[in-house]
């Protein structure tokens, strides 16, 4: 059991070190993104000059695991996971990652332990740990996209009541808003400016983020070029709709609170008592792993608190 502890304890620090090294990377090539911005002649030019600026030379390694994995179906799915992580790496180099942290964690629980069932163990903890890490940035990244959306639409429909076109508007939205909502206009201008129809273009934009909200402007949007009307006063209603559907969700948050927290605490209270139970009585807790009964009762006692923990945070969960 020291040795479990110690390979978990090992786990928790490669994956803390590695994504430290994923936000460096992102930290750095933001920066180098921001002192280029006010030389790039356009915005038709600056994916092009930014491109040329941040190439770096991969090595032979990462290159022939990149082409071996952009060859597959599940390529394009990893690159829109990434990109909606606001993770700036190709499919190779996650991929490399994850091999190089599931090695990484295998060999220091090996080297901790000397026991091959708990070093197999850390291979899908690693995979799980990278899982969660990635689906929590694209969480964040969305929930501060629908923050930054009213304020968006209000701007656009200022522009629009100012006399300029929906274009302009949308140019605006690129070059006053905050990130992450300034980097999803400015693509799609860029998008724009390449040739793709402004209608291809938005969708693509709620494939990248994967909102409600954003589906609702992009709709707004379509029909209105499809018909015609006032897009002004659809964007207000639009913009009071979301001030709303945020307002309501603070609020199913704030209840759900005390729920949430007990679920967790009820969770983890089994594996505090074992610790405790271990440091006071080890003969005692061990006869869980040494005998077939324990075992069985681990078992069953996992499932358990796997299936709690599950209904418990489907009860709590709303959908807006």
């Amino acid at each position: 059991m020291v040795a479990l502890g110690f390979g978990l304890l090992a786990f928790l620090a490669v994956s803390f070190v590695a994504i430290s090294a994923l936000n460096v990377s992102r930290t750095r090539r933001a920066m180098l993104r921001r002192r280029i911005e006010p030389f790039v002649p356009s915005a038709s030019n600056q994916r092009s000059s930014t491109v040329e600026v941040l190439r770096v030379e991969r090595p032979p390694l990462i290159k022939q695991l990149d082409l071996l994995v952009e060859g597959t179906s599940a390529a394009e799915g990893l690159s829109v996971e990434l990109m909606r992580a606001d993770l700036p790496l190709r499919p190779g180099e996650f991929v490399a990652i994850r091999i190089v942290v599931a090695l990484a964690l295998f060999a220091i629980a090996y080297f901790v332990s000397g026991n091959v069932l708990i070093s197999i163990v850390m291979l899908p903890l690693s995979y799980i740990a990278i899982r969660v890490y990635v689906k929590h940035r694209q969480q964040a990244r969305i929930d501060a996209f629908e923050r930054q959306l009213p304020e968006a639409i209000d701007l656009l429909n200022t522009s629009l009541k100012s006399g300029f076109g929906l274009l302009q508007g949308l140019e605006t939205i690129a070059r006053e808003m905050p990130r992450p909502i300034k980097d999803e206009f400015s693509q799609v201008v860029r998008d724009m400016s390449v040739g793709m129809q402004l209608d291809d273009a938005l969708q693509a934009m709620c494939g990248r983020v994967p909102s409600h909200d954003a589906y609702l402007l992009v709709t707004a949007v379509m029909i209105h070029r499809a018909v015609g009307g006032n897009l002004s006063e659809v964007l207000s209603g639009i913009a009071q709709t979301i001030r709303a559907r945020l307002r309501i969700r603070a609020e199913v948050h704030a209840l759900t609170t005390t729920p949430r927290v007990s679920s967790y605490v009820v969770a983890g209270l089994p594996f505090l008592v074992f610790a405790l139970m271990y440091m006071v009585n080890p003969p005692y807790i061990l006869l869980l792993f040494t005998t077939g009964v324990g075992r069985v009762m681990l078992a069953i006692g996992g499932s358990l608190m796997a299936i709690g923990m599950f209904v418990s945070q489907r009860v709590i969960q709303v959908d807006y």
